[in-house]
């Protein structure tokens, strides 16, 4: 066998020059930082029977706070899915709607849909399901005409038709108007991710009664000491916001001619769709929604969620905040 003599081995090192040991580690080191720490997650629900996550929720127009209410989630049953209520209290109201919407629609109406306590249904991979109440949150909206005093009937009747046209017509709305931070607790689940790359998708936004669909979303991932945090940017062009903004537009307009019993396809009717839909283009719009989302890896439980959707114009732009926080 042939053994290099020091000579050779200075030689050659001279010629072909041997990286330090400090270089070499350092390579070592950004080597392991962009394989080994890469990693793929699936954020999984692991809840029980009892188990009650309470949280505060407060949102904000541009700076204003305008409502605070706190929510305590509570897992009633799990078997082949889980069976989950919302009990929402000490609801404060900064802007006056509420007392508004009491002097339209009646103290006790208005209570009912305040104390209402929505149950929803998940999979065991978290992925929501349906609201197993939704139909009787509806019936509390069908106040009946008081025949007794055939003026107030009226206008109360009138009021419930109003009202049932501006809530939600279906599951999915629902969650998307009233529960959006039980939205945000499930949105997540069901779907791999890998810290190293953005996720590509396709998402909606929820401003203020208002849903834009489909606007393009890149989500990011990170995990630190059991944390999950997710990062999701969602943006509508100008000319997807217009054709999101004329298919709420319409889709509204159906509601309220269901709920009077009139027709879009009235003259009047559709001459003033189509100039609400001529003025959406000339302010040129344009949404987007900027999230973060903080879970414990080990449970599935959201810590924390901050969602801001701002909607720009030529005019200037407005947005619509969302802080959920675990108390």
């Amino acid at each position: 066998m042939y053994y290099y003599s020091r000579f050779e081995v200075k030689n050659f090192s001279a010629n072909y020059p041997i990286m330090s040991r400090r270089t070499l580690l350092i390579c070592i080191c950004l080597l392991t930082a962009t394989t080994a720490f890469a990693e793929k997650i699936t954020l999984k629900p692991e809840w029980k029977v009892g188990e009650t996550k309470n949280y505060t929720l407060v949102q904000y127009e541009d700076t204003s706070k305008t409502n605070s209410i706190d929510v305590s989630v509570k897992v009633l049953e799990d078997k082949e899915i889980y069976k989950i209520s919302c009990t929402y209290t000490n609801e404060q109201d900064f802007t006056g709607m509420g007392d508004m919407a009491k002097m339209l629609i009646g103290e006790e109406t208005y209570n009912k849909i305040a104390q209402f306590v929505p149950i929803y249904t998940a999979s065991k991979k978290g992925e929501i399901r349906s609201v197993v109440n939704f139909n009787d949150y509806r019936k509390i909206l069908e106040a009946p005409e008081d025949t007794a005093n055939p003026i107030t009937g009226k206008i109360n009747g009138l009021m419930s038709t109003l009202l049932k046209s501006m809530t939600a017509a279906d599951e999915k709305s629902f969650l998307e108007l009233n529960m959006k931070e039980i939205c945000a607790m499930h949105k997540y689940f069901g779907t791999t991710y890998d810290t190293q790359k953005e996720t590509i998708g396709r998402a909606d936004i929820t401003y203020s009664t208002m849903t834009l669909k489909d606007g393009e979303s890149i989500t990011k991932v990170s995990k630190a000491n059991d944390i999950i945090t997710f990062t999701t940017t969602t943006k509508l062009p100008e000319k997807e916001c217009l054709n999101a903004m004329a298919q709420w537009m319409r889709n509204y307009a159906d509601e309220v001619a269901k709920e009077t019993g009139t027709s879009t396809d009235d003259p009047k009717v559709k001459k003033q769709i189509d100039k609400t839909i001529e003025e959406f283009k000339d302010s040129k719009m344009t949404a987007e929604s900027q999230e973060t989302a903080v879970f414990d890896a080990k449970t599935g439980w959201m810590i924390s969620y901050k969602c801001v959707q701002t909607l720009r114009s030529k005019e200037g732009s407005k947005s619509d905040t969302l802080i959920v926080e675990t108390k």
